[in-house]
């Protein structure tokens, strides 16, 4: 008789327990998730904060907080599983009445890349493991992460073997460090080129002149094909993301010259995946932020032909300097790129690729090719 008693107590501490934590536990929890900074380069270092507050009376045994993120956002020290390109992270809190706690992670953004997280999965149990209860709770946070930049001229040669000290000839990109002559300043000039001391001397305000190039700006053309024959979605993902770096490197160095800069792609962007990508000409650090934003939205998929594209590009781009990126060098493109050259533009093409450096060549369009690859495909040796 006493054990039955005893049972029929258990049992009734049981359903009050059940009933009591159904309805408050998940009740008055507040969760929020956010990044410490909402723009970043690829590789650069952050954190994510999480802070989860139990605004009751009644505490929490235990509180599992999952967020959905991307697998190229690393969490340091995180419980974390894989699934294809989204990174799932756990965490666990213990809430006593009316308590906050906040949780810092390390992160490291390991790719370029627009990164949402939209919401976290928080799930609530009692203190003997017999209920739980899940939430899908918005957080609604976004990262930018920018392309990163690279040293290009010190990757690439080129096929014209200039020797001696020629003006910046050689090199991929003008040097605005090269002074060929000091002027007054005019409305417009950075003023990142005031001549201090030759202000001083002469009581105006003087810049140097560097030895840029003549045209009047800088546009990027980004092929966004790893291989000849390639439609729809890139096969070597590696070989366009180099690409994608370079191309920033590129444009990041006009903004420093002051020049007017634009890119172009054959590609799209998540954002927009009907259109293929031509900006504004433009300058100023904003002009220079849109370009980056381009670029880290930018979709591994191409909508036409390289060749096909530049093709459309003949009557929109004039008197600028022209770079090419492009993982491998066609007869076609360099056809089109020769017909770019005519309307006043000077023309680069920068190959990814070294294995092309046999093939078609141009007097109008001087051609440069990555001393090495660093990357693997398929066929590669371990």
């Amino acid at each position: 008789m006493e054990l039955v008693f005893v049972v029929i107590l258990l049992m009734l501490f049981f359903l009050i327990e059940i009933l009591f934590f159904k309805f408050t536990l998940i009740k008055g929890l507040i969760y929020t998730l956010s990044f410490s900074k909402t723009e970043a380069f690829e590789g650069d270092d952050m954190f994510v904060d999480e802070e989860i507050y139990n605004k009751k009376p009644v505490p929490v045994p235990w509180v599992k907080a999952d967020i959905h993120s991307s697998k190229w956002l690393e969490f340091a020290g995180a419980s974390s599983s894989i699934v294809d390109e989204r990174r799932f992270v756990t965490s666990g809190f213990m809430l006593r009445s009316y308590q906050k706690t906040k949780r810092r992670w390390y992160m490291k953004c390991t790719k370029r890349g627009v990164f949402d997280i939209e919401n976290a999965t928080v799930t609530c149990g009692d203190i003997l493991g017999l209920i739980s209860e899940s939430r899908a709770v918005p957080v609604n946070t976004r990262l930018i992460v920018y392309p990163g930049m690279i040293d290009i001229n010190e990757m690439f040669f080129s096929t014209r073997d200039i020797l001696g000290d020629a003006i910046v000839k050689r090199f991929i990109m003008d040097d605005p460090f090269i002074v060929k002559g000091i002027r007054e300043y005019i409305p417009g000039d950075p003023i990142n080129r005031v001549n201090w001391k030759a202000t001083a001397k002469t009581n105006k305000l003087m810049v140097n002149e560097n030895d840029f190039t003549t045209k009047v700006g800088i546009t990027v053309l980004m092929n966004v094909q790893s291989d000849y024959g390639e439609f729809d979605f890139v096969k070597n993902k590696d070989v366009i993301e180099l690409a994608v770096k370079v191309s920033a490197t590129a444009l990041n160095r006009g903004y420093g010259q002051g020049v007017p800069v634009r890119f172009g792609s054959n590609a799209c962007t998540v954002d927009d995946g009907r259109n293929m990508i031509l900006t504004e000409s433009g300058s100023g650090q904003e002009h220079m932020k849109h370009m980056l934003f381009k670029l880290a939205q930018l979709k591994l998929k191409n909508l036409r032909d390289f060749e096909i594209y530049l093709s459309q590009l003949e009557n929109k781009i004039s008197n600028t300097q022209i770079y090419i990126i492009t993982a491998f060098l066609s007869d076609e493109i360099l056809a089109e790129a020769t017909r770019l050259s005519i309307l006043d533009n000077t023309v680069k093409i920068l190959v990814l690729d070294s294995k092309y450096i046999n093939g078609p060549v141009s007097r109008d369009v001087e051609i440069f090719y990555m001393k090495r690859k660093p990357w693997k495909t398929e066929g590669d040796l371990q």
